[in-house]
């Protein structure tokens, strides 16, 4: 067998997932398959803490997209209630070790804290009016 071969087997394989892990009643339990982050991947997880939001929010969404293997247009109106599993599921899918898994953690509380921030909003940032 050639180099190339061996090391083709090295090479960043699937794992499929539920979302939500636990089914809940009322939701739809979905598979999504999450592919592991290759080399040239690895960027969308080096995010700096003081960088702008506008920088953090285009390297989730790229983090995501990369993950998903979908455009990031198509994750636009994804839940901030599935974002959490998500990340849990592409830590695990990429075999994070702490440190690496506090990246991804931080990610987490990035985004929980937007959409608490958000809570109530509409896509523009203003109040949701309620009749």
């Amino acid at each position: 067998m050639s180099q190339v071969e061996e090391i083709q087997k090295l090479y960043a394989k699937p794992k499929t997932y539920k979302i939500p892990a636990e089914p809940k009643k009322g939701q739809e339990q979905v598979s999504l398959v999450i592919t592991p982050l290759t080399l040239d991947d690895m960027d969308c997880m080096d995010i700096p803490e003081n960088a702008p939001i506008s920088e953090k929010k285009g390297k989730l969404k790229l983090l995501l997209a990369k993950s998903l293997g979908v455009s990031e247009e198509h994750l636009t109106k994804l839940s901030f209630e599935y974002v959490t599993e998500l990340f849990d599921s592409i830590a695990d899918a990429n075999n994070l070790n702490k440190g690496d898994k506090k990246k991804i953690n931080k990610l987490k509380q990035f985004m929980q804290k937007k959409g608490e921030q958000t809570e109530g909003l509409d896509e523009d940032g203003k109040p949701n009016r309620t009749a």
